[in-house]
């Protein structure tokens, strides 16, 4: 998940998805802006389910999409595109970024709360698994590398449980 100016984003690093293959008259697509998720903190707290998945028959690489709900498959990136992921992912990555113009201050991120504000709070990620080739889910519960610009604007706890918060105030140059 991604935030840009309050609207969280799926998808690719740069925005950039070549190949990506919408279905079903998908309204979203990796890189796409996710319509404001929640407002203020404290406000209407939004779930949205992100999976993407290996088709066996076929190889390509499903991405389904679900905002309060169950998720759909909004489209597919071919296994034609990839040499490694045709077989099989060898590492996984999620988190959030914010973007601004160059000598701007950079956006809150998630509800502009760093994470020690608390669950409910906060942008969070929850319920983190991996599904293997068989469909068999397994939570993800060891810590992964993390990667944090400058912590007194965006910050990101430790995986707790199979979950974690994120966000801050923004306002970094």
């Amino acid at each position: 998940m991604q935030q840009r100016d309050g609207y969280a984003q799926t998808g690719c690093l740069n925005i950039d998805c070549p190949g990506f293959i919408r279905v079903n008259h998908a309204v979203i697509a990796p890189g796409d802006v996710i319509h404001p998720v929640t407002g203020v903190p404290g406000g209407r707290v939004r779930n949205i389910t992100l999976r993407q998945l290996k088709d066996k028959k076929s190889g390509d690489w499903w991405v389904y999409y679900g905002l309060n709900g169950i998720p759909r498959g909004v489209g597919y990136f071919p296994r034609s595109l990839f040499t490694y992921l045709g077989e099989k992912a060898n590492h996984v990555a999620f988190g959030g970024f914010v973007n601004a113009e160059k000598a701007l201050p950079t956006p809150p991120m998630g509800s502009g709360v760093l994470p020690n504000g608390g669950k409910g709070h906060v942008a969070s990620f929850t319920n983190l698994q991996l599904i293997d080739k068989d469909g068999n889910n397994s939570p993800i519960t060891a810590n992964l590398p993390e990667l944090i610009t400058k912590a007194k604007c965006h910050s990101i706890t430790h995986i707790d449980h199979s979950q974690c918060l994120y966000g801050g105030p923004g306002g970094c140059v």
